[in-house]
């Protein structure tokens, strides 16, 4: 009976205990959701919490910057007001260089042009005998500087002999280390540079640097320095025969051919200048003035107007010379040319260099004078060495210039006018008015291929577009004579 009693009861204890555990499950599930849902909100009120605290510590910072950069200025003022007398002169001359630099950069669309310097004595900080400058070189410098020697021929010549002179006087020291090329060209280079600081090398001067420097370089190694100067003596005077006096007489044979003249197996029908004919020169050039020379003796009734314009006059020291042959000659300003361009039968301009892509650089105002020939139908021509041929270019004179003194865009020649007007022949007027005032003077011009007919060189009348050609054919004879020099050497 007891185990009958006992079996029952288990059974509903087991029944009960299955109720009570689904009920205990729901329980515990509701609870862990309950805990859930707590720990999420307990984790996105720390989130923002940390982020308050993280923008109120960003703002505390921003407000302690703010106020050491006013304490800053703030001290920075009291510092000024209580400075000393050598400190305000500091700061007195950092503001003078700042009003300097800012009237400096005026011109913003020539920037890139070096500022031309004036009242400033090249030869004053050194001697002839300290420096290694030789005093033939030193005399060129000044000459240019001054303006005294312009023409390019004549630069250029002017360079050559110096150059002779240099190295007739040169000394070969025993107790160096360099060969006889490298001492040449290390001494020669300190002469060169020189150059530059009185007056920017023109085109001329650069080629025949150039060529003297391949010849110093092709000097043979066994060679006696009485030897070695006695080649570079005759190589300038080649370069001066050949270069420049006999390719001006070819041109001006060119220009003044006739019937029976052959040149270069070549036979030239008529002359390009012919008796009663009127031309057209501007400024001064020394081929030019040759050409219209040689002319009055063949053709005595040529007439030549000369155009000069400002700052130089350049065309009155023209007007002198080819008075002195007695020829015919009119003096005129460059803006008077469009009222008498209709009596002119041609153009003969002197060119500073023949550029790569045809462009013709000259004086300042050439390209004006071919602009009103080519609007009256007038022919120009243009008269340039091959020597004086360039492998630069350039399309017009703003992008590479020489800069000449603002100063003298400002100076009156006629004492009438300066009477008149007092305040233009001083200086300390002079640089009042340039406060307000911009003042760029350009030395050369460039003509454009389209405005010049041809080009009259000792290679023959050729287009402006022949000048590749011509720097070509001299890289090949260049080579082949540094490939005789180095065969020589070897030998």
């Amino acid at each position: 009976m007891s185990s009958q009693n006992i079996q029952p009861k288990t059974s509903e204890e087991a029944q009960k205990s299955k109720a009570d555990l689904r009920r205990e499950r729901r329980a515990k599930q509701e609870e862990q959701r309950a805990k859930k849902a707590a720990a999420l909100l307990s984790v996105n009120q720390k989130k923002t919490l940390q982020s308050e605290k993280s923008n109120a510590s960003a703002s505390l910072k921003q407000e302690e910057v703010k106020n050491s950069h006013n304490l800053g200025a703030e001290s920075k003022s009291k510092d000024v007001v209580f400075e000393t007398t050598p400190v305000k002169i500091k700061l007195e001359k950092k503001e003078a260089s700042a009003e300097n630099t800012s009237n400096n950069s005026k011109l913003k669309l020539f920037h890139y042009f070096d500022e031309y310097k004036r009242d400033y004595s090249i030869t004053e900080k050194s001697s002839l005998e300290s420096t290694n400058i030789h005093p033939s070189f030193i005399k060129l410098g000044l000459q240019s500087a001054h303006d005294l020697i312009s023409c390019s021929n004549a630069r250029c010549i002017g360079f050559l002999y110096a150059l002779k002179k240099f190295i007739i006087d040169l000394k070969f020291p025993s107790n160096t280390s360099k060969t006889l090329p490298e001492y040449i060209e290390s001494k020669l280079k300190t002469n060169i540079n020189f150059l530059t600081q009185c007056r920017p090398l023109s085109v001329s001067q650069g080629n025949a640097i150039k060529e003297m420097k391949q010849s110093i370089l092709h000097l043979p190694l066994n060679i006696s320095e009485t030897e070695a100067k006695d080649l570079l003596v005759e190589e300038i005077d080649k370069f001066i025969e050949e270069k420049i006096l006999l390719a001006a007489e070819t041109i001006n044979k060119y220009i003044l051919a006739d019937v029976n003249s052959i040149i270069s197996g070549t036979s030239y029908a008529h002359s390009k200048i012919s008796d009663n004919d009127t031309i057209l020169i501007f400024g001064y050039s020394t081929l030019v003035n040759r050409i219209l020379i040689e002319a009055k003796q063949r053709f005595p009734n040529i007439h030549v107007i000369v155009v000069d314009s400002r700052p130089k006059y350049r065309g009155k020291k023209t007007l002198e010379k080819l008075l002195k042959y007695d020829i015919e000659c009119s003096y005129i300003l460059i803006n008077g040319i469009s009222y008498i361009m209709n009596r002119v039968n041609k153009v003969i301009l002197g060119a500073h260099a023949l550029l790569a892509n045809g462009y013709v650089m000259a004086q300042i105002g050439s390209s004006q004078i071919a602009l009103v020939a080519k609007a009256f139908n007038v022919p120009v021509i243009a008269c340039c060495e091959t020597y004086k041929f360039t492998d630069k270019v350039q399309t017009d004179a703003l992008v590479k210039n020489e800069l000449g003194n603002p100063m003298d865009l400002l100076k009156y020649d006629n004492k009438a006018l300066e009477l008149e007007k007092p305040f233009l022949s001083s200086d300390d007027c002079a640089s009042q008015i340039s406060e307000n005032l911009n003042l760029l003077n350009l030395t050369y011009d460039v003509c454009s291929p389209d405005l010049i007919n041809c080009v009259v060189t000792d290679m023959g009348m050729l287009p402006c577009s022949s000048v590749p050609v011509v720097l070509r054919l001299k890289n090949r004879d260049v080579t082949r004579t540094e490939l005789k020099s180095d065969q020589t050497k070897t030998i």
